[in-house]
This record gives C-alpha cells, structure tokens and sequence, in this order.
C-alpha cells in the first residue's frame, strides 16, 4: 500500500462520513483501477478488513460502492474494454441488500494478486 498515515487517516474519515464503512473498519491495501460500468471509470480500490470499496476519481458523476467480503459470492478473473479483450478485469458477484445478486468488473494490474487476496478475505477458494 503507498497511503501515507496521513493519507490513510483521511480516507478513513471520508469512507465513515460517506457512510461505506463503519466505526471500527480500517484500511488494510489500496490500488488505483477502473470499474467498467458500462465505460471505463478510473477510481481508487480499498480494501479494509470488513469491506471491498470502489471511489471514482473522475469528474464525470461520481461513483462508490462498498461491499462486505461476506456478501461476495463469486470472484472470476474476466476481459475488460468495449470490446474485452484486455487481460485485467476481476468480475465481483455479491448480493445486495435488497437480496438481489450483482455484478461488477473491476480492472485492476497484477489482478492475480487483488483476486487471491479477496479470495482469502471472502473464503471463497480459487476456481
């Protein structure tokens, strides 16, 4: 992780205020990527030792999720792009909070790492 403890500590604050995490939740890794929704939208992917987060950084309507590792069903590296063909997607099955089973694409380098390592904080084994 490249946050500085001052960095670390504000995106905290911000994550809480938001709403995305909660009171105890803490940042554990983090990694700029880009979630295809249905356009590439770069942002910032935290993970904490509760929750999966995404923040957009671009300016075009701002963007955000958090998911309980506990809600996410199934991981699947996938392609990525208008026409996927781009080596660099993870695919986040989760059910929402309405009960309903959701899907994002998350495009991230050294994807074999961030899918081992949700992997480890969901218990969901490799496929």
């Amino acid at each position: 992780m490249k946050l500085s403890d001052q960095k670390k500590a504000t995106w905290e604050k911000n994550l809480r205020d938001g709403g995305l995490i909660g009171p105890m939740d803490t940042i554990q890794e983090h990694t700029k990527g880009d979630l295809w929704d249905p356009g590439q939208i770069p942002g910032d992917f935290i993970f904490t030792t509760e929750k999966f987060v995404y923040i957009s950084g671009g300016l075009i309507g701002k963007i955000s999720f958090s998911i309980p590792y506990n809600k996410i069903t199934d991981l699947r590296l996938c392609n990525i792009g208008f026409i996927p063909f781009l080596p660099t997607g993870i695919k986040v099955t989760y059910t929402n909070e309405n009960g309903k089973s959701e899907k994002k694409k998350c495009s991230v380098m050294k994807r074999k790492q961030w899918l081992a390592y949700l992997q480890e904080k969901c218990g969901i084994s490799s496929n």
